[in-house]
């Protein structure tokens, strides 16, 4: 089976498929405390056989590095709690030397912020940069503030933000979006300049929100987006991985504008992770089938499902439920997976060994 090339820390090209985990804000675990506790945590990461750590950088307005761009934008150069530490810089310290691959997880995206984060929020500094929905208010989608996803100001930061983290950071080895970045909830784009280029004119009712040639014209645009931000990012540093990680097609375009599976036939994912978040074996199993079923021909080796290992505090599968996911990923012909999040692994660890035959003691 064909499998992704991952570049170890040595430089050296390894033929061995994904096996992550993404890790979330200092909000949701103890990771970012101090360098002692990220040290102990990537070395559970390794030992558990994982070989890829997909890390915050962009959170509710606020960067997880000493960012310039972002202080010309809010005053603000990284997240407060972080002090003076250049956390990136001492988590790619750890993390090469074990061998373990590491890609900036650009989280929020095109959203400015959560509930009632708005005093933080990117919007707070630029309210015109606000997503619109049919009735000329601003989007607020599952509890997300959206900014305007086809602004060209607002796609022009996250590509700042993505090769200011390349250039930044020289052993870095990509940049990730995920379901915020490209994405848009299909609520959203009801604005004056981008409704003119749909060739809507006044006087004429409002395109529904899910009206087919509406839905995909607005998607079409955001996949013009991230061929900008792929020439940007290979321009910068052609070996570095344009991960991208979005929800389940057709949903993820019916509801946020991601055709994933028309990013993959132009060659715009280096690795998709899609998110097939299910609790139990039946539905895991289905969306799972689902999903191969949208993957374009000669583009497996470049997928590798997203599963929900831990929620907040909470572990999700039981051991024998996650291994029985593992299984069903290598029976569907997908051979690696990432895990949401990283708080999950190390109760969940001897599971992984016996998947990926890790030693328990390397």
């Amino acid at each position: 089976m064909a499998t992704l090339a991952l570049t170890t820390s040595l430089g050296a090209a390894a033929a061995e498929p994904v096996r992550g985990v993404w890790v979330a804000g200092p909000q949701h675990n103890q990771f970012w405390a101090s360098r002692e506790a990220m040290r102990a945590e990537l070395q559970t990461i390794k030992a558990a056989g994982l070989n890829s750590v997909y890390v915050v950088a962009l959170m509710t307005g606020r960067t997880l590095y000493p960012s310039d761009r972002m202080a010309r934008l809010t005053g603000v150069r990284q997240l407060e709690s972080l002090g003076q530490r250049d956390v990136m810089r001492e988590l790619l310290e750890e993390a090469k030397p074990l061998g373990l691959r590491v890609v900036a997880w650009l989280e929020f995206g095109f959203a400015s912020h959560y509930g009632d984060g708005a005093h933080e929020g990117l919007l707070k500094h630029r309210p015109d940069w606000a997503g619109l929905g049919i009735d000329g208010k601003p989007v607020v989608k599952n509890g997300f503030h959206w900014m305007n996803a086809f602004d060209p100001e607002v796609q022009q930061l996250l590509i700042d933000l993505s090769v200011e983290l390349l250039r930044r950071y020289p052993t870095l080895d990509g940049i990730q979006g995920d379901d915020r970045l490209p994405a848009s909830p299909s609520s959203a784009g009801y604005h004056p300049d981008l409704l003119k280029a749909y060739g809507w004119t006044q006087g004429q009712p409002l395109p529904a929100e899910r009206d087919p040639r509406w839905l995909q014209w607005r998607a079409d645009r955001l996949t013009e987006f991230l061929k900008r931000l792929h020439t940007a990012v290979k321009a910068e540093r052609p070996s570095a991985v344009l991960s991208l990680s979005p929800s389940p097609y057709p949903w993820a375009l019916e509801e946020y504008l991601q055709d994933w599976p028309a990013w993959m036939r132009a060659g715009l994912a280096d690795e998709l992770l899609p998110q097939l978040y299910r609790r139990d074996a039946a539905s895991y199993e289905k969306l799972l089938a689902e999903t191969r079923a949208h993957v374009p021909a000669g583009q497996l080796d470049r997928v590798f499902p997203g599963m929900l290992l831990a929620l907040g505090p909470d572990i999700i599968p039981s051991a024998d439920l996650l291994a029985q996911w593992i299984t069903s990923n290598r029976a569907a012909g997908f051979a690696g997976e990432v895990q949401f999040h990283s708080i999950g692994v190390a109760r969940r660890s001897e599971v992984f060994r016996k998947a990926y035959k890790t030693p328990a003691h390397p």
